[in-house]
């Protein structure tokens, strides 16, 4: 018997009750139930060693979960972010909301992650991403990471294809007095499978931020990079949010097959509370 068998058979079995008991719940928005499946989600996935990931996702009471376990992850995630926008913006003291948030200090983690990693990666040579003007795609009604840019001064637009959620994140950054942001409605993958030219022009951008719940395949990931690589200007930069490990369980990988039509400049993984995965790459300065 393998070594950590006992340990892979306990985790695989958690997340399958995880699992049974989320797809029961009648929706996902937060409450006791959700929030503390979730939470249980979460920690499992952070604290399962990545040399036993492969195993576990393997397990016969996860493998054939594994797609709809994301599917409910992607929606609880949303549902958390709508019920929170809304919290925040109707707030009397939004600032001190926003600290309530459950996931407030993942986010500046990752920000701090995503940040540093762009300019390990993407500057020099008079390069500096970070200092022009930047594409959050796939913002959502929360995009605390357009928010954190914009703290740093540098000029957001927000991109979704739901003008609910653009309305949404507009009144949280109302509410917070954040500043130098644009918010426009724009679907990333629109025009893709008729081989039309892309659904907006990202040019103006020198950065481009791929949220983890843009593409709820690697498919439909693929598709979205694709047109990313397409709409965007020579030489800009890409961040994509990926995963590894139990980690997939929340959000897919990402292959290194979709980015064909960048230069893969690095990825990098997290560690401690962080879920996402890092990819940074560069759209080649001539064709490709």
């Amino acid at each position: 018997m393998p070594r950590h068998a006992g340990e892979d058979d306990r985790a695989a079995l958690a997340l399958r009750a995880i699992h049974d008991e989320l797809a029961a719940c009648p929706d996902l928005r937060p409450g006791p139930v959700v929030d503390a499946a979730f939470h249980r989600l979460v920690r499992l996935v952070v604290d399962t060693p990545q040399e036993r990931a492969s195993a576990v996702l393997a397990h016969a009471a996860v493998d054939d979960v594994v797609d709809e376990l994301r599917t409910l992850c992607f929606e609880g995630e949303y549902q958390l972010e709508v019920a929170w926008a809304r919290r925040i913006a109707e707030s009397a003291d939004p600032v001190a909301e926003l600290g309530r948030f459950p996931f407030a200090a993942n986010y500046r983690q990752l920000h701090a992650l995503e940040r540093d990693a762009v300019a390990r990666l993407a500057e020099g040579d008079g390069a500096r991403p970070l200092r022009g003007q930047v594409a959050f795609v796939g913002s959502g009604p929360l995009p605390l990471t357009a928010f954190l840019l914009a703290g740093e001064g540098t000029r957001v637009d927000n991109l979704d294809r739901d003008p609910s959620a653009l309305a949404a994140s507009r009144r949280v950054a109302d509410a917070l007095g954040v500043t130098g942001l644009g918010f426009l409605q724009m679907d990333a993958g629109a025009g893709d499978d008729a081989g039309a030219e892309p659904a907006a022009d990202l040019g103006a951008y020198g950065l481009v931020v791929l949220a983890a719940l843009v593409g709820r395949t690697p498919d439909e990931k693929a598709r979205v990079i694709a047109h990313l690589s397409r709409a965007m200007a020579p030489g800009a930069v890409l961040v994509v949010r990926s995963a590894r490990g139990l980690r997939t369980l929340l959000y897919p990988e990402v292959d290194a097959g979709a980015l064909a039509g960048f230069d893969v400049l690095g990825t990098v993984h997290p560690t401690g509370e962080v879920i996402n995965s890092v990819i940074i790459a560069r759209k080649p300065a001539k064709g490709w």
